[in-house]
């Protein structure tokens, strides 16, 4: 003759609240996908940066600072262009400068880099979207496809630089 087992209820679902509640809120807290943060130093040839996060700790503390944050070629070509635009007005002025205007004159077709612009350029200072990959970047060159040595993921210690906020 089978028996009939007891099985606990809960009937106030205390189990079901716990893993709705508590526990996806922990699991949640512990994911890294985005932040803000401010450039604080800014390594051009390394194409790296560390930065500070702007959202503060529960306890109103600031957090610890990114450190070798990865600066993609599409943020640090900023610099580059305003660089390029700043020489580029230069040239036009020695030129302008050697010829008898106005019949020499380049300047009636250059327009002038807009001083206002070389506020744009990535630097230490900016605000930024920070993004943490999937999987840890230990081995990454840069490259080519790397081997995964750890099952770290969504950590902060693999942050990328995604876009510039404010310069």
């Amino acid at each position: 003759m089978l028996k009939k087992r007891k099985v606990a209820i809960d009937a106030k679902n205390k189990q079901v609240n716990f893993f709705k509640n508590d526990f996806l809120e922990f699991f949640k807290s512990e994911i890294n996908c985005h932040i803000i943060g401010r450039v604080i130093s800014y390594d051009k040839a390394h194409h790296r940066c560390d930065v500070q996060p702007l959202p503060l700790q529960s306890d109103d503390d600031k957090r610890a600072s990114l450190t070798e944050v990865i600066v993609p070629d599409s943020i640090s070509m900023i610099n580059d262009i305003v660089d390029f635009m700043k020489w580029a007005d230069k040239f036009v002025d020695t030129y302008n400068g050697h010829t008898n205007p106005p019949a020499g004159s380049v300047s009636g077709t250059y327009s002038h880099f807009d001083k206002a612009k070389e506020k744009h350029a990535f630097k230490v200072g900016s605000v930024v979207w920070i993004g943490f990959c999937d999987r840890e970047m230990d081995n990454w060159s840069g490259k080519n496809n790397y081997k995964i040595d750890t099952k770290r993921m969504h950590s902060m210690q693999d942050a990328v630089i995604e876009a510039v906020i404010e310069p």
